[in-house]
């Protein structure tokens, strides 16, 4: 490994994150380049599960060699294998040309104590083994994908819940202030920590997904309100399309609650740490409250985004409040309780 390979891998994140780039660069120096690496290798199981060039069966067959890589006592075989089955993947977009680099983001990795090591192989691992079966084809996916809301809380584990398990595995190898015990009561809620910003994610795209032939809405949640993903854009299905919009934002609520418990948790000396955490949750909850002025919204053309001005005032009340326990659950529950009657009494 060489400075190259670590500029290409830092250099690569806000190609392939545009969310994550910006807050990784508030962690201590001595965090930026594992978690980079971690989230690439993430991202690249994210690529060919994603990928509507591969087939359900290539898309298996590369994510078993995948992990393969990472179970391997001498995984440079496993590599090439790996390459030589990707050649099937286009190289058109930045997360494509990633996952063709993957050489360059394992020896990196392979840079790393052997405790980190072994530490994120075990939850890329964890992520690939559930994107394999959670796998799809582009015309399978236009009929028929996720049956129940467990099955949805399943699939939020598998791409993001293992996010919150890594992260809190990569801060306590390099924090001494996270003790053991503080270790233990991280492990009980990250799991929340990565599905509710994931759910927030699957709501905000909801209409985008759909128009495309995805769909994250359980069959479940759509028999429970007598819709169809054809139908849900229709006028006269309006009402009940926002009762089902409002049950999903109920759920993502349940737990970004547990996320703001996660993040006071993180002692406060690791300021850099909070800070990492503390904004994407906020973004979270102020893409919620704009969706919650409005859910119909979601049914339009338009991607419902946070202004600019409100994510730098999230910012800055970042700084102002992550040292302080009180402060930070005080503004959190400013914009919980603005959100309707409803979703409140849903979440509780």
């Amino acid at each position: 490994m060489n400075q190259h390979q670590i500029e290409y891998c830092l250099n690569m994140l806000p190609r392939v994150s545009r969310t994550f780039a910006p807050t990784i660069r508030m962690l201590p120096k001595a965090l930026n380049v594992p978690v980079t690496v971690a989230y690439l290798l993430c991202r690249i199981a994210d690529t060919v599960e994603d990928s509507s060039a591969l087939s359900i069966d290539q898309k298996e067959e590369l994510l078993q060699i995948y992990i393969a890589i990472f179970e391997a006592e001498k995984p440079e075989d496993t590599i090439k294998v790996f390459l030589e089955k990707l050649k099937v993947l286009p190289r058109e977009t930045n997360d494509e040309e990633l996952s063709h680099n993957l050489p360059v983001v394992m020896d990196v990795f392979f840079s790393f104590s052997p405790i980190l090591q072994k530490q994120i192989a075990f939850w890329v691992i964890e992520m690939s083994r559930g994107m394999r079966k959670y796998a799809q084809s582009s015309y399978k996916r236009r009929f028929a994908f996720l049956k129940s809301m467990k099955e949805l809380d399943e699939y939020t584990y598998y791409v993001a819940g293992t996010v919150g398990y890594l992260l809190t595995e990569i801060f306590s190898f390099y924090s001494k202030k996270i003790t053991p015990a503080i270790k233990d009561k991280l492990e009980h809620l990250a799991e929340s920590f990565g599905k509710g910003l994931q759910m927030v994610n699957i709501i905000r795209d909801m209409a985008t997904d759909l128009r495309r032939g995805q769909s994250y809405i359980p069959d479940e949640l759509l028999k429970k309100y007598r819709l169809s993903r054809r139908n849900i854009f229709e006028q006269e299905n309006a009402a009940r399309a926002e009762q089902l919009f409002n049950e999903m934002i109920c759920k993502a609520i349940e737990h970004l609650d547990r996320a703001l418990d996660y993040i006071l948790l993180i002692p406060k000396e690791e300021t850099r740490i909070r800070l990492f955490c503390m904004l994407p949750l906020f973004w979270a909850m102020r893409t919620l409250q704009k969706i919650q002025e409005n859910t119909l919204a979601l049914l339009g053309s338009e991607k419902i985004k946070v202004s600019r001005s409100m994510i730098k005032r999230e910012y800055y009340l970042a700084l102002i409040n992550m040292n302080s326990n009180r402060l930070m659950r005080r503004h959190y529950l400013n914009i919980r309780n603005s959100f309707s009657p409803y979703a409140l009494a849903q979440a509780s």
